[in-house]
């Protein structure tokens, strides 16, 4: 995990060097939904390197489980964050008391929602109603839903990657160079990644399911 903390903040050093040196100081800045590509698609390339040169069962066990936590609580979690602030935002619009109990009551609801509880898929217990109280990012406003398409962005590229595509490497390279000179869906776009369409879920609920694959063939082995 320290490794894995390492490639992910050195992700943000790159991005950000690349940035400010390739461009002008107006644009060199990059925007929150660019935020989190270099570094999660950094991490994407260690564990794929690690998973390469580990061959023991339960390393690998271990490895595959903590990366598709990592990938959950990316892709789901913070969705669910997301829709939870978009619904404190509804209330405040509709002129409904923003208090501790208002929120954690509906924190619950919406995780609950989630997680299927009523259906018994997973048991939310209730004082999961307050974990909303402790989560920083929430704190600042729309922040956490970029986590989720910064997600899907990297694991496209990163996918590309891994399949020697030098041309992948050349585009990631001047996407982390871009800065804010053009909007973020149109710098995606020019590296190969199109958020407008359904393909950069799709590759990375693909790659959650291959990994759920590999952890169901060992546990049976």
């Amino acid at each position: 995990k320290d490794v894995s903390t390492v490639a992910h903040e050195l992700g943000h050093a790159l991005h950000s060097y690349y940035s400010n040196t390739r461009q002008p100081y107006v644009t060199s800045g990059y925007t929150i939904f660019l935020a989190e590509v270099a570094s999660i698609f950094n991490e994407s390339l260690l564990i794929d390197h690690v998973l390469r040169t580990t061959i023991d069962r339960d390393e690998r066990l271990s490895l595959l489980g903590d990366r598709l936590e990592r990938m959950r609580g990316t892709l789901f979690r913070q969705v669910a964050f997301a829709d939870f602030e978009l619904r404190v935002h509804q209330m405040a619009q509709r002129g409904e008391p923003i208090t501790g109990e208002s929120l954690a009551r509906l924190y619950l609801d919406v995780t609950r929602d989630y997680y299927g509880h009523a259906s018994g898929v997973t048991i939310v217990d209730d004082y999961v109603a307050h974990e909303w109280s402790y989560v920083s990012h929430l704190y600042r406003e729309f922040y956490v839903y970029q986590y989720a398409t910064s997600l899907t962005a990297a694991e496209t590229l990163a996918s590309r990657v891994k399949n020697g595509d030098q041309r992948a490497v050349d585009q990631f390279l001047e996407l982390i160079s871009a800065g804010s000179s053009d909007y973020p869906i149109e710098l995606l776009r020019r590296a190969g990644v199109d958020m407008t369409t359904d393909e950069p879920l799709e590759t990375t609920i693909q790659e959650m399911e291959k990994i759920m694959d590999e952890v169901e063939y060992l546990l049976g082995s």
